[in-house]
């Protein structure tokens, strides 16, 4: 599964490694309906802001079964890459400790702000875009007694506000598919306190490889349709709110390692495991998906952890 050609070739070299859990179903059949899905020009997306929850094409981006899925692939509580042994490494700039106040602006399912909650003492409020995911967060977080140090909320990101400041903001590869994200680096700026901390992880990548196919396919194909910004764009979007960013640092290679490890994972899981046909269908949708990803990363996409403060009043 780590076979980088098995990532870059698509989804199709990695349904023939699921057949000794497939039991029977019909590849030659999902194969022929996939190649006439991607002849058939796909649905125009609205022009319209995606109403909360729903993906790009109107359709719900979240149900019970693919939250399923996800903690399959990336451990209880997570929907991204990354579980609570990843998140340490990943919020070590921010110092935290059990007197600072934190806003998770890519809560998920919550895995996140608990961990932070949980290894700090800090106080976390997790924000999500889908309302199923941030009730299932919820559950979870009271499930592990955190629902007052770790609670997860919905919220808009393209009309994003708050109505406290706090000590430090987290946002886990999520600004990539805000289209303006003016209106999100100004209210970033505006809920921090001074010497406050913003740190984020995003996928960026340069003009000069945004048209690669592998790229290309990925935006096409992506649930929430990206709005991709390159490093500078970035730089310049921390700079221009006066918060002084310390690091940019490209962490794709370790991004494409924990997805790859994730889905070897789920290979290892399935073969001792039988499931219905949904929950089937559901994991070759997912796997695709992540698979769609590292081809793209494998084309030029990065991703990035960038780190800033806001200075003293």
């Amino acid at each position: 599964m780590t076979d980088k050609k098995d990532a870059a070739d698509g989804s199709l070299s990695l349904k023939t490694r699921f057949q000794a859990w497939w039991e029977g179903y019909d590849l030659s059949g999902l194969k022929a309906k996939k190649q006439e899905a991607e002849e058939a020009p796909p649905p125009e997306p609205s022009a319209a802001s995606n109403p909360p929850g729903m993906n790009r094409w109107g359709k719900p981006l979240w149900t019970a079964t693919r939250i399923e899925v996800a903690e399959k692939l990336w451990g209880e509580g997570f929907n991204t890459p990354g579980g609570s042994d990843h998140i340490p490494y990943l919020v070590r700039p921010l110092g935290l400790n059990p007197a600072m106040s934190v806003l998770d602006l890519s809560a998920g399912l919550g895995g996140t702000s608990r961990t932070m909650a949980g290894k700090y003492g800090c106080w976390v409020t997790g924000l999500e875009a889908s309302p199923l995911l941030a009730k299932e967060g919820m559950i979870r977080s009271f499930k592990h007694g955190l629902e007052k140090k770790a609670p997860v909320e919905t919220y808009d990101p393209e009309n994003f506000s708050y109505s406290k400041r706090v000590d430090a903001i987290v946002y886990k590869e999520g600004m990539f598919s805000v289209r303006d994200k003016d209106q999100m680096f100004d209210a970033m700026e505006m809920v921090l306190k001074p010497r406050g901390h913003v740190l984020m992880t995003d996928y960026i990548v340069e003009p000069q490889l945004a048209g690669a196919k592998a790229i290309q396919h990925w935006c096409d194909k992506e649930p929430m349709a990206p709005n991709l910004w390159s490093r500078e764009q970035m730089s310049n979007g921390f700079a221009q709110r006066n918060l002084d960013l310390r690091i940019s640092e490209d962490i794709t290679d370790t991004h494409r390692t924990l997805i790859l490890s994730a889905i070897q994972g789920l290979v290892e899981h399935l073969e001792k495991h039988s499931m219905d046909k949904d929950t089937k269908i559901a994991v070759m949708q997912e796997v695709e998906m992540w698979v769609r990803r590292v081809a793209a990363l494998d084309a030029g996409l990065r991703c990035y952890r960038f780190y800033a403060i806001k200075p003293a009043e």
